[in-house]
């Protein structure tokens, strides 16, 4: 390996653990209030240094986003394309599930960055890159939507629509946990229950009643 590209690697490692700072941050309600200067000592980096890798508090929000989504993406391309629609939805399904469940910083945090108010903020190039890793994702779930409706397993509506049911019940379920409103309880029977609802809703809610 030569003297630039092991600079570059070692500049790249430092960028992950700058982002691996903050997100342990992230933990407390006020999450939002932590400043460049708490994750500098944490990441025991002067403020400088947060600089030359991130041009603001916004990009490290983005950027724990990405990683989120380039994770959920690499889940996604275990699932077997061979399978019918209704299994690779429960998978894609479980590793979401799985996904927001494993932290809840970075859940808040991709909560965080999906906001339009937020989005109006960032430079352009930051947003491009932001929205280029989510449609690996989201292009997914249309496929398996539009694959469903064209095999008559799903109402022949807008995906949009169709997604909307299915969002609504899973980030309730979501934020239902994180919330601690539900205590301490069998993730796994949980997720068996939301998706056996969520396909059920999706598959019978415009079916005729006998």
């Amino acid at each position: 390996m030569g003297i630039q590209e092991r600079k570059i690697r070692e500049f790249e490692q430092r960028g992950q653990e700058i982002l691996d700072a903050a997100l342990s941050l992230f933990e407390s309600d006020d999450w939002e209030q932590v400043t460049v200067e708490q994750i500098a000592h944490k990441s025991e980096v002067g403020k400088g240094t947060i600089y030359k890798h991130f041009e603001s508090k916004n990009e490290i929000y983005v950027r724990l986003a990405i990683r989120f989504q380039k994770r959920m993406a690499n889940e996604i391309a275990l699932v077997d394309p061979s399978m019918p629609v209704l299994d690779r939805l429960r998978c894609y399904l479980r590793a979401a599930w799985e996904m927001h469940l494993s932290s809840k910083e970075l859940h808040r945090v991709f909560m965080f960055c999906s906001r339009a108010e937020f989005r109006s903020k960032l430079p352009s190039k930051l947003l491009a890159e932001m929205q280029a890793s989510e449609l690996q994702v989201s292009a997914y779930t249309h496929q398996l939507m539009a694959e469903g409706i064209e095999q008559g397993l799903f109402p022949n509506k807008p995906i949009h629509i169709l997604l909307f049911g299915l969002q609504s019940i899973f980030w309730g379920a979501i934020q239902l946990i994180w919330s601690g409103y539900l205590g301490n309880i069998d993730h796994e029977q949980h997720l068996e229950e939301v998706t056996t609802f969520m396909l059920a809703g999706l598959v019978h809610h415009d079916r005729p009643t006998s």
